[in-house]
């Protein structure tokens, strides 16, 4: 049964009860060649992620080791992560991407490959991108999320994706 103040079948007043998630339109900054997500924090599914950024091989190639990262973290207990670096730009050609994970309520044996930063050339081997620990927020603890919303080039402040790791949309993910 519908809320009694409905405008065509959408209840009025129930912020929270529908949710729509958009990754916003990529932006150019002054000093910037490729375009960048505008300042700030944008969530997006797993699934939002691979149709607005995952649009040749080479990326899908890049996208194929994040959902396997993705997967080892949420088997083990994470249910968010970053994600920014050159991947959430308009480079054609990312090297990499960046992505960081909270480690609250994350089971110590999840790959050591994750944990470790001193691992960083093995953990691109197998994940394809850069996959630190690190939460969100202000301070020395919180440098690898602090990296990934600065350009590295310029320091000005650029967007990230939040990603909310649900195992069903990964699962559904790596089987097709």
């Amino acid at each position: 049964m519908l809320p009694r103040s409905t405008r065509n079948g959408i209840a009025l007043g129930a912020t929270q009860r529908y949710c729509c998630v958009v990754v916003p339109s990529l932006v150019i900054l002054p000093g910037l060649l490729e375009g960048i997500l505008s300042p700030g924090m944008h969530f997006a599914s797993l699934r939002e992620v691979q149709e607005n950024f995952v649009y040749n091989e080479h990326r899908a190639w890049l996208f194929q080791g994040f959902l396997l990262a993705c997967l080892e973290l949420r088997r083990f207990g994470c249910g968010r992560l970053y994600l920014g670096g050159s991947f959430v730009t308009s480079k054609e050609f990312p090297g990499d991407y960046d992505a960081c994970w909270d480690p609250a309520g994350v089971s110590a044996e999840v790959d050591p490959l994750l944990w470790d930063d001193t691992l960083r050339f093995e953990q691109n081997r197998k994940y394809r991108g850069d996959v630190l620990v690190s939460a969100a927020g202000d301070g020395a603890e919180h440098r690898h999320f602090q990296f990934l919303c600065h350009d590295k080039a310029t320091g000005a402040p650029k967007g990230i994706l939040g990603v909310k790791l649900r195992m069903v949309e990964i699962l559904n993910m790596t089987a097709s």
